[in-house]
């Protein structure tokens, strides 16, 4: 009896020892299971570490990409800003007036020197001698003749200093038809400025502003035989007083003109003789102040009957311009087109 007891009982611490043995087996397993489990999880962790520093890489070269594209397009229209600014800085008009005379003193209120763009005439447009430079030149411009007391003054003088310049005529009447043939048959170059100078008229819309453009080419032309293509806007390319007659008119007029062959020049020196400057010395600052040897000098100056301010000091500017190297040339095919900033 007391070995079968001894039996059970070492039985039992038997079975006890073996439970304690697989509940070891199992917390060990169980932690070597965890621990493996530890192991890959800091591996995927460490893997998506790794892939997302690469795509953040890569982001933020993308990022610096784009930043360089911008810059450079900050870059540009910065600069674009800067020459849209020097150009919109032309202040110059002009009055209405219904009389011979035109008294455009608007035109000539402000020197507009670094306003006026020249811009060069399209490769096809261009002749074998254009790459010579128009720096140092001056183009002497008179609008608003012809006038049977000025004009010829104006061009016994050029032709006393063997000068060639442009006239923009308004229409003439049949006892002044001579001084518009002199013109060209003495080699200065004839622009129509319009057979009206009243913007009320002109400016009302596209087709008035052609037909006035074209009535007085033809009539040019049968006076002269010339069929010009050289126009002025009344009140310049970049007048505002457009805009009480038709808004966005000029923007629309300098568009046409050029698709239809013609080329319009505004200035970049205003003498001031129609209204700005009070005596022939004032024309004569005016214009001798705001010459340059570093760009062609698109002179504005008039000969309107009882012009003579402008009359007077045309005689001095020339020979100022003359002393300090300057060259004279009148307007043709290869001189670049001058045009301000549009404002309408």
């Amino acid at each position: 009896m007391l070995k079968g007891k001894f039996d059970k009982k070492e039985i039992t611490i038997n079975i006890i020892a073996i439970m304690i043995v697989l509940i070891l087996i199992a917390v060990l397993t169980k932690f070597i299971t965890n621990r493996k489990q530890a192991t890959y999880v800091e591996n995927e962790i460490s893997n998506v570490a790794i892939n997302t520093s690469q795509t953040e890489r890569k982001s933020e070269t993308k990022n610096e990409n784009n930043n360089d594209t911008y810059n450079i397009i900050v870059t540009n229209s910065t600069e674009n800003s800067t020459t849209n600014a020097a150009n919109a800085n032309n202040t110059s008009n002009e009055v209405n007036t219904n009389t011979e005379v035109n008294n455009t003193s608007a035109e000539n209120n402000t020197n507009t020197a670094q306003s006026v763009t020249p811009q060069e005439p399209k490769k096809e447009e261009k002749k074998s001698d254009t790459s010579k430079s128009v720096n140092g030149v001056i183009f002497l411009t008179f609008d608003d003749g012809p006038s049977a007391n000025i004009t010829p003054k104006v061009l016994d003088i050029l032709k006393k200093e063997n000068i060639k310049a442009t006239f923009f005529v308004i229409n003439y009447s049949d006892s002044n038809e001579h001084l518009v043939k002199r013109i060209v048959e003495e080699g200065h170059t004839i622009g129509i400025h319009g057979y009206s100078h009243e913007y009320s008229k002109i400016y009302k819309s596209k087709e008035v502003f052609l037909s006035n453009v074209y009535d007085l080419q033809e009539r040019i032309e049968k006076s002269t035989g010339v069929k010009t293509m050289y126009t002025r806007f009344p009140g310049g390319s970049s007048n505002t007083v457009s805009k009480k007659y038709c808004k966005g008119i000029m923007t629309e007029l300098t568009k046409e003109l050029l698709s239809r062959g013609f080329k319009y020049y505004d200035w970049n020196v205003s003498s001031g003789d129609a209204g700005g400057a009070k005596t022939a010395k004032d024309v004569y600052n005016n214009v001798t102040k705001n010459l340059s040897k570093k760009r062609g000098n698109m002179v504005l100056m008039h000969d309107f009957g009882g012009n003579k301010k402008g009359l007077e000091a045309l005689p001095d500017i020339i020979k100022y311009a003359k002393k300090e190297g300057y060259t004279f040339a009148a307007i043709d095919d290869n001189t670049p087109m001058y045009a301000q900033h549009i404002n309408n």
